[in-house]
C-alpha cells in the first residue's frame, strides 16, 4: 500500500474555502489578521486545519467490530431494550 502524502496548507485552505461556500459561508467577509476582531481568516483556517488534519484520521481510520456494541447515543435506554 502507497504512503499517503498529507495534504499542504494551502490545499487545505482550498478545501476548506470551498465547503464554507457550499453552505453559504464567505471567508471574504472577516479580515485576513486582525487581533482585534473576534474572529479573522487566519485563525478560522489555522483551526478548520488542525480539526481536519486531527479529526479526520482518526475517524477514518477507525475500523468498526461487528462483535462490538454500536455506538448509540443514550446507552441506557439501548441496553432496556436489549436485556
Amino acid at each position: 500500500m502507497a504512503e499517503t502524502i498529507p495534504p499542504t496548507d494551502a490545499e487545505l485552505d482550498t478545501l476548506i474555502r470551498a465547503r464554507l461556500a457550499q453552505i453559504g459561508i464567505d471567508l471574504e467577509q472577516l479580515p485576513v489578521s486582525d487581533a482585534a476582531a473576534p474572529a479573522d481568516q487566519t485563525r478560522v483556517l489555522t483551526s478548520l486545519r488542525g480539526f481536519l488534519r486531527g479529526t479526520v484520521p482518526a475517524v477514518s481510520n477507525y475500523i468498526l467490530d461487528p462483535q462490538e456494541n454500536p455506538p448509540v447515543l443514550y446507552p441506557a435506554q439501548l441496553t432496556a431494550w436489549n436485556v
